[in-house]
């Protein structure tokens, strides 16, 4: 459920529509935009997320799909604004007198009137929309406490005259398995046809589902529901009262669904009873006809033509959506995320790649999709919980405590994997696990690297106070010599330097004797020799800094390095951050 608090609000730098998706009519082939995939990826990386939801329009051409999708993005784009103002109930004035919502009232045209900065469309009978379109920006929103990138999809319309049935159902496909919201836009009422289209390419998907769950009969119920979130969105409906409440026009909503879709009250009920064993939720809300104006070919998507009935309900259902009509994008219970959905999307592009997919060929698409969602889970839990452990041994794990941490994590992600649907037989379970744990192996490497540092270094945080024990030493002895025989203040202050240095030295060797118990004599050895080298390494920069008068700088390398090496290593990826300060601190 999306939170509809402050974390509301949605991250909407500036886009334009990409054509991920290209629908090859002379040669009947589905076909991967690789140039503008290629920079959706990029986008989706960049926001740091680890799950991503998709919200897709499909349905007829020339149905308003586009037209719709821009209403949606002014949504995001507005922000925490989306919610500010007063809500105004329909039926309790006049239509005219009814307010733009305020997500609407800032500009006089929708974005998609010119076709750059929003989804493409226009008014008349021409085709507009061709192939598979996303926003090139991923909305960050708040989904169940998570952040998640949130996508914007509009599709072809299906059964236009240049697409044959097969090709129709290759975009509606396409669409059924990436999307977790799908909203399946249609003209005037549910009809039985309306719903036999839909379920048609779901005989496919129908088909290469049974099959596979054929080898993975203890996950059958990850099946039964592969898909997440299915609305009906009726177009220009005709049968709300005026003085009507929104509240009550949604009863009638779902006596219409039900009528169309409830498998225990539609006499053919098969189709209907297709839907609900492949869509976790089925929903459904009407709008009214948002006004002639917009239907004519020169009209310039100006906000003030629509029907503001229309958008009065059409806020009610935006703001159902957002609120909590959300949810992560999975694939047989597997959540997508930035780094897998290129892959995948490339496999069921391959799968529909004849316009029609044969059911073993979809099959191998879910196969590999879900190895590949597994393989990346297993990857990213041994990480966590690794790097977890590294933090809990700031100065390392001696080799076997080391190894057997990494023995009982990568048990843990063993058991994790058993978990996860992955369709094909046991063969492809066990070449999978093989993969997962030859790549284990190299990030143990990894991580072994960064304990042996961290081993290493153990004693290196203690270099600026050996440096303070060794000068206040040095001090004592000099102050022996020049002035403790005839100067009282100097016997005060070398027995004050004695006690200081003498704690220091007794702090250090406190570290030393722990890390020699724990370690042993050789640890502590190469410790030590690293403890000499950061001090040696400090002495220069000391120098340095002191000969050109830089004691400004002088002081936070002090301090500064001092609580550098104060702070592990964590991680392998850490090291380098660590690497470039201290050199600019050389370079200084």
């Amino acid at each position: 459920m999306v939170d509809s608090t402050a974390d509301m609000a949605a991250t909407a730098p500036a886009g334009r529509p990409l054509q991920i998706i290209t629908l090859n009519l002379k040669e009947k082939k589905v076909e991967v935009n690789e140039d503008e995939l290629g920079r959706l990826e990029k986008a989706l990386r960049a926001t740091s997320c680890e799950q991503i939801a998709i919200i897709s329009v499909m349905g007829a051409f020339r149905t308003g799909k586009s037209f719709m999708l821009d209403l949606f993005l002014r949504f995001l784009r507005s922000g925490e604004g989306a919610l500010e103002g007063t809500k105004v109930p329909r039926g309790s004035v006049e239509d005219t007198e009814l307010p733009i919502p305020s997500w609407l009232g800032a500009t006089e045209k929708l974005e998609g009137a010119d076709g750059e900065s929003g989804f493409r469309f226009k008014g008349g009978m021409d085709v507009c929309t061709e192939g598979i379109w996303v926003w090139s920006e991923p909305f960050v929103r708040k989904i169940d406490g998570q952040d998640v990138a949130l996508l914007l999809m509009d599709t072809q319309g299906a059964w236009d005259s240049g697409m044959s049935k097969e090709q129709s159902a290759s975009i509606f496909g396409l669409t059924a398995v990436l999307s977790s919201k799908q909203i399946y836009n249609v003209t005037s009422q549910i009809q039985e046809d309306k719903v036999e289209n839909l379920t048609y390419f779901m005989e496919f998907a129908r088909a290469a589902l049974r099959q596979a769950a054929l080898d993975n009969k203890s996950k059958s119920e990850e099946v039964q529901k592969p898909f997440q979130m299915l609305d009906f969105l009726v177009r220009d409906w005709k049968n709300f009262h005026d003085e009507w409440t929104v509240e009550q026009c949604k009863e009638q909503m779902a006596e219409h669904l039900a009528r169309h879709c409830d498998p225990s009250k539609v006499v053919e009920n098969s189709s209907a009873e297709a839907l609900e064993s492949m869509f976790a939720n089925i929903g459904c809300f009407c709008l009214p006809h948002p006004g002639f104006q917009i239907e004519k070919a020169k009209w310039t998507g100006e906000v003030k033509d629509i029907s503001r009935d229309f958008l009065n309900l059409a806020d009610d259902y935006i703001r159902d959506v957002f609120a909590s009509g959300i949810v992560a994008k999975k694939i047989m219970g597997s959540s997508l995320s930035p780094h897998s959905f290129g892959p995948i999307l490339r496999n069921f592009v391959e799968a529909f790649h004849d316009a029609a997919p044969q059911a073993m060929t979809f099959t191998q698409a879910i196969t590999n999709s879900t190895v590949l969602l597994a393989k990346e889970a297993a990857d990213k839990s041994y990480s966590a919980k690794m790097e977890d452990e590294a933090k809990k041994n700031p100065r390392g794990s001696d080799p076997d405590t080391f190894l057997a941490t990494h023995t009982a994590i990568k048990k843990m992600v063993k058991e994790e994997y058993n978990n996860h649907t992955i369709f094909g037989n046991d063969e492809v379970v066990a070449s999978t696990w093989k993969d997962i744990d030859d790549n284990l192996q190299l990030v143990l490497k990894r991580f072994s690297e960064d304990n042996a540092r961290r081993l290493e270094k153990a004693l290196v945080s203690l270099a600026n106070i050996a440096l303070a024990a060794t000068f206040l030493f040095l001090l004592d002895r000099l102050s022996d010599w020049v002035c403790d025989w005839w100067s009282t203040t100097c016997v005060e202050a070398s027995r004050a330097f004695l006690m200081l240095y003498a704690v220091l030295f007794a702090f250090i060797a406190y570290h030393v004797v722990v890390l020699y118990k724990e370690r042993g004599q050789l640890a502590c050895l190469m410790a030590g020799g690293e403890l000499w080298k950061e001090m040696v390494r400090l002495i220069g920069a000391y120098y340095a800094l002191g000969k050109e008068g830089k004691f400004a700088e002088l002081g936070r390398e002090v301090s500064g390095g001092y609580l550098d090496n104060l702070i592990p290593l964590a991680s392998a990826s850490d090291a380098a951050p660590a690497v470039a300060k201290t050199n600019a601190k050389k370079n200084d």
